[in-house]
């Protein structure tokens, strides 16, 4: 994964959830580095956000769409 990726988060947890973030919602990689295995993703997808959550997600709980 690199900067600017578009992602889609493959696995729920709960510290996704209490951010708004839920299993199959996409986002973008806003970091060029991993930190400790994690990615810093803004989650743009939902129009439902007064601010777009970005949030550190584990590497393996993230997929690149394109």
């Amino acid at each position: 994964m690199k900067e600017y990726d578009r992602v889609e988060l493959i696995e729920e947890r709960k510290i996704y959830v209490k951010d708004g973030v839920h299993k199959g919602m996409w986002g973008w990689i806003c970091d060029e580095q991993q930190y400790e295995g994690y990615w810093l993703v803004c989650f743009d997808q939902d129009e439902y956000f007064d601010e777009y959550p970005i949030i550190e997600i584990k590497e393996t709980d993230l997929k690149v769409i394109c």
